[in-house]
């Protein structure tokens, strides 16, 4: 029989069969919902991590609008990193039905577990059997390994089983082509793309079905039967058109957290290096207790029997009729092993099945006697972890607002993680960042953070002596007051402060101001006061441009967006207006020379809306204020639209490594990064004012190309290489942003011009071999790998 020709396909699902899976997958899934039932602890760092990605998805798909570009943007913004989006979009409808939450979010494993059973089952009977099918269904239910994935959340569980769909569409495709070759086709390429969008790497698994269909399908091309190579070319196609919109947006994240990943498990996890046989072997030896050291056994044992019994017949076993070299392809899938059902006595059956459930019961629960080798996983009662109170306590002082929270702590049940899943879970109001940086840059974390937690005991694996100088640093600063604690199961104890007082802060009005528009501008030593009462919905994403004038100076730019950018009105009454105040610090005022905002004479503000509608702004001088509480050390948040505007001078002067390291230090503080859209729209105007100012320029550069707005930073940059053609800074930001843009061939002129000026720089050395190896011009690649 010829394995390349069209087999007839496995007859369709049938009643009985179809009701002992729904059976096997609602008795998981009682098992799975008793052991979260039971589970009191907070999620750690990586679960934390999944579910904050879960609820930012479930929170763009409850306002969906599938015409939208921007709405699209945001929906693949919420997943940058190499763990794609599907698996927390398959979570969405379960976070909606059972509510936001940690425990709604490992119950939505029961919908990647019936679709892992389902795929097993169809592998067993299309290379065996019905009843192998069955068999394979009930192993995978039971494996220690997988048990621990459906009560926990991570995409381990969603990969593997949509990993097991895609190898089961894909032996179809190659054993049976059926009478509908084409629809296979194109379910194996959405199956592929359900791969990359769960997990780019995940595809690495699937190379030898891969390489099978691409073998067959250029033999029968070579024989004159095109169809199935052009059925190959449609399944690739349709996989890729799924899976660019996403790619296309976070690309450099993905590659960029892949390779990050690897190191971190190499350096964090014993015995994973990939230099030793060790490492290579890790995953292998575990196998066994993987699936259930005594299910394995049994397993084993029961083929031998059958075995023996067949030889005293004078006969042997065999699979069945099935296409030649179906075993290569079997064995080859890891869960392959476990498909192994022969004719057994219904003794053996039975005890397989007592097994079975003894081993997920012992796993799970702890209940009987350990039959599978495999570490339990069983539910935790440590629960009064007061990650709810705290985020409420930010909530409650600062409600119509994103704030961010800085977390110095990174313990298991207590880290920035699983606090920035529960600031999701409490309305979007609460962000949570991890503190990273050096050790000399932690005294600046104080003026961009107004919250700050603090605790003791145990800091966590991560930690390391700077964390215990942040937190002296803001016990020691008159700038911070401790506004709340809490006892920690561990006997340690939590301590929360921030700012006294906050950077922004906000108030309903009973009644909107007579004119619709009052502001005020009070100096301060090293920055300003605003205050401003107006509506709500005017003054959201709005920012102010603002220029002063002092006594015998030149002109100072004062440039904000109001409430740093974070303002969250959406839930006060419509046509309701507020009063804000924010207190920031503004480069251009000296905090050690108050006789700079002393003479301060006038100020003339534009409020420029998020709609883009400009409208001058009257503002009243007030007098500058003295105040103790202003002249502490870093009493005064950053203003970020300052700093962004001096990234553009970073940029201009080729100080790469600052620039990114600021930039790194800002996406701390401004957890959706909002700094880069207020900037990029102040910056149009101030080049619209001064077409002229190059530092403006290249600060709206540097806003563009971070909001992967390629084009337009494109376009700028060109720019700029008009108006100062001799700084390579410029050329090499170009090529980057044209690299980006999968423009190689412009990518590389802009390079090779700035490798005239610098020709020793090593980032563009390396850059011109990226742009190189993607225009395939692999001896011009070679020639400057080997300069």
């Amino acid at each position: 029989m010829d394995p390349r020709a069209p087999q007839p396909s496995p007859s369709p699902l049938n009643r009985r069969d179809g009701l002992v899976l729904l059976g096997l997958w609602l008795a998981c899934l009682a098992l799975d919902l008793l052991w979260i039932h039971q589970h009191q602890a907070p999620p750690s760092w990586d679960q934390g991590d999944h579910l904050s990605r879960a609820l930012g998805i479930w929170q763009v798909l409850r306002s969906l609008e599938p015409w939208s570009g921007p709405w699209w943007q945001q929906l693949w913004a919420q997943a940058p990193s190499y763990r794609g989006p599907l698996s927390y979009a398959v979570a969405a409808p379960v976070l909606e039905l059972l509510g936001p939450g940690y425990r709604s979010a490992m119950a939505a494993n029961g919908l990647f577990n019936g679709l892992l059973l389902l795929s097993c089952y169809g592998l067993g009977r299309q290379l065996h059997s019905r009843s192998a099918g069955l068999w394979s269904a009930l192993v995978v239910s039971a494996a220690p390994a997988l048990l621990n994935q459906r009560t926990d959340y991570l995409i381990d569980l969603s990969l593997t089983a949509v990993l097991t769909g895609s190898w089961w569409l894909l032996s179809q495709r190659r054993w049976w082509g059926g009478t509908r070759p084409w629809r296979g086709a194109l379910l194996a390429g959405a199956g592929l793309a359900a791969v990359f969008l769960t997990r780019p790497t995940g595809l690495v698994l699937l190379w030898l079905p891969l390489l099978g269909l691409l073998l067959a399908a250029l033999g029968a091309a070579r024989a004159g039967r095109w169809g199935p190579l052009q059925q190959l070319v449609a399944a690739t196609a349709l996989a890729g058109a799924l899976c660019w919109p996403w790619f296309s947006q976070n690309w450099l994240t993905v590659l960029s957290t892949i390779n990050n990943a690897r190191q971190w498990g190499v350096q964090y996890q014993e015995g994973l290096e990939a230099t030793s046989l060790e490492g290579w072997l890790y995953y292998p030896r575990l196998l066994p207790t993987m699936a259930g050291a005594g299910l394995v056994a049994l397993v084993l044992a029961g083929s031998a029997v059958a075995a023996m019994a067949a030889a005293r017949r004078g006969s042997r076993l065999r699979p069945g009729p099935q296409p030649r070299g179906w075993w290569l392809w079997w064995l080859s899938f890891p869960l392959g092993g476990l498909l192994v059902q022969q004719p057994w006595a219904p003794l053996w059956k039975g005890a397989l099945v007592l097994v079975a459930l003894q081993g997920a019961l012992w796993n799970q629960f702890g209940w009987g006697v350990d039959l599978s080798g495999f570490p339990p996983h069983r539910p935790s009662t440590e629960g009064g972890w007061p990650l709810e109170a705290i985020v409420a306590t930010i909530r409650r002082t600062s409600p119509h607002q994103l704030s961010t929270l800085a977390v110095l702590p990174d313990s298991e049940r207590l880290n920035a993680f699983n606090l920035e899943a529960e600031g999701r879970r409490q309305g979007f109001r609460v962000a949570a960042r991890q503190t990273v940086g050096r050790l000399e840059q932690a005294a600046g974390n104080l003026e961009r953070f107004d919250w700050f937690l603090l605790k003791g005991g145990d800091q966590g694996v991560m930690s390391d002596e700077r964390q215990a100088h942040q937190a002296e640093l803001v016990r020691a600063s008159g700038a911070f007051q401790r506004v709340g604690q809490w006892g920690l199961p561990d006997g340690s104890r939590a301590e929360l402060y921030r700012r006294q007082p906050l950077s922004v802060a906000v108030e309903p009005l009973a009644a909107c101001p007579r004119g619709g528009l009052q502001a005020a501008l009070q100096p301060l030593p090293g920055g300003l006061a605003l205050q401003i009462q107006g509506p709500a919905q005017g003054l959201q994403g709005a920012n102010l441009i603002l220029d002063l004038q002092a006594r015998k100076q030149q002109a100072l730019r004062a440039d904000q967006a109001l409430g740093q950018g974070l303002l969250l009105t959406n839930d006060l009454p419509r046509g309701g207006c507020i009063a804000l105040t924010q207190r920031l610090a503004i480069a251009s005022l000296d905090a050690n020379n108050s006789r700079t905002a002393e003479t301060i004479t006038t100020a003339k503000a534009v409020l420029l809306k998020a709609s883009g509608q400009r409208q001058n702004l009257p503002l009243r001088l007030l007098p500058p204020s003295n105040e103790m509480a202003a002249a502490e050390p870093f009493a005064l948040a950053e203003n970020r639209l300052d700093t962004l505007e001096s990234l553009g001078a970073l940029l201009r002067s080729g100080q790469f490594d600052p620039l990114f390291d600021q930039i790194g230090l800002l996406n701390q503080s401004d957890p959706e990064q909002r700094y880069l859209r207020d900037g990029e729209a102040v910056l149009k105007v101030r080049v619209q004012r001064d077409p002229g100012n190059l530092n403006d320029l290249y600060a709206l550069a540097v806003a563009q190309a971070l909001q992967r707005k390629a084009s337009d930073a494109a376009v700028s940059l060109r720019r700029i290489q008009r108006m100062e053609p001799g700084n390579p800074s410029g050329l090499m930001g170009l090529g980057v942003v044209e690299l980006y843009r999968f423009r190689p061939w412009a990518a590389q002129a802009a390079l090779d011009q700035a490798a005239t000026i610098v020709p020793s720089n090593p980032t563009l050395h390396t850059l011109r071999i990226v742009a190189s190896s993607l225009r395939l011009d692999w001896r011009q690649a070679l020639s400057l790998l080997h300069a």
